[in-house]
């Protein structure tokens, strides 16, 4: 996914942060917003030592990656305050392990807080917190082929392995507006806990998985499509704890 991080570093890099303009819109035109959006996201995952057959296996750091196609729902409770929720599909992909999932249900819930709001019509901009959680299970038919220190196969078996994944996003911004552009960024603390279980018939192992970065950054804008500001596109790229790419489509009700 190299070309998903090339164009990450050129949307970070490219799109400014703080710029003058209309007042800031989000959240403002209507208390009910749907979004269909897309993410394509890899970031390196760490799995825990393990042993089997009397051998013993390292800690393993493997790099997963990740589509998903998500709805969010989302309603605006008080006016600094909106609670979603997210509903769709995703998969993963391990190289190393060789593992390759099918599409699976995902869902998720979250909140959007605005700290602070200046609507200056020179420069306008607003001061958030995002939080939400992501939930999937995936399963695959791997061919599973462990070796001992001397380099040889202990077995050779077609196993199936599970992958539940729980993701943890909270994110602190800054969004501006420029006339149809509302750009944002700031920085994000992302967790990801899990669990790999390899059903082998010689021996059944249970493994904990986690991230291996918290910290990154993330930045992004939206383009409002009418006068009324009740339907945006957006797109989204965050850095360093992951590398993901996020767009779609936004409308009030």
């Amino acid at each position: 996914m190299s070309y998903v991080k090339g164009f990450i570093l050129l949307l970070l890099v490219a799109l400014p942060l703080m710029v003058p303009g209309k007042a800031v819109a989000y959240n403002e035109d209507s208390r009910i917003h749907f979004e269909a959006l897309f993410q394509v996201l890899e970031r390196d995952i760490e799995e825990e030592a393990t042993q089997f057959l009397g051998e013993n296996f390292p800690e393993e750091i493997a790099s997963a990656e990740s589509l998903r196609l998500l709805g969010k729902l989302s309603i605006q409770v008080i006016d600094p305050v909106e609670i979603y929720g997210l509903i769709g599909g995703a998969d993963v992909e391990i190289d190393e392990f060789g593992f390759s999932s099918d599409f699976e249900t995902a869902y998720g819930a979250g909140t959007r807080v605005i700290l602070f709001r200046d609507r200056n019509p020179r420069r306008p901009y607003q001061v958030f917190v995002d939080y939400h959680f992501l939930k999937y299970e995936v399963d695959d038919e791997i061919n599973f082929t462990p070796t001992d220190d001397a380099g040889n196969v202990i077995v050779n078996e077609i196993v199936r392995e599970e992958i539940d994944w729980l993701e943890h996003v909270l994110k602190l911004g800054v969004m501006g507006r420029y006339f149809e552009f509302e750009p944002y960024g700031g920085i994000q603390f992302s967790i990801v806990r899990g669990d790999d279980r390899i059903n082998s018939p010689t021996q059944r192992i249970d493994l904990d998985l986690d991230n291996d970065d918290t910290f990154g950054v993330f930045l992004g804008t939206l383009y409002y499509l009418s006068p009324s500001d009740r339907a945006a596109l957006f797109v989204e790229a965050s850095m360093f704890d992951q590398y993901s790419l996020a767009g779609g489509i936004r409308v009030g009700f």
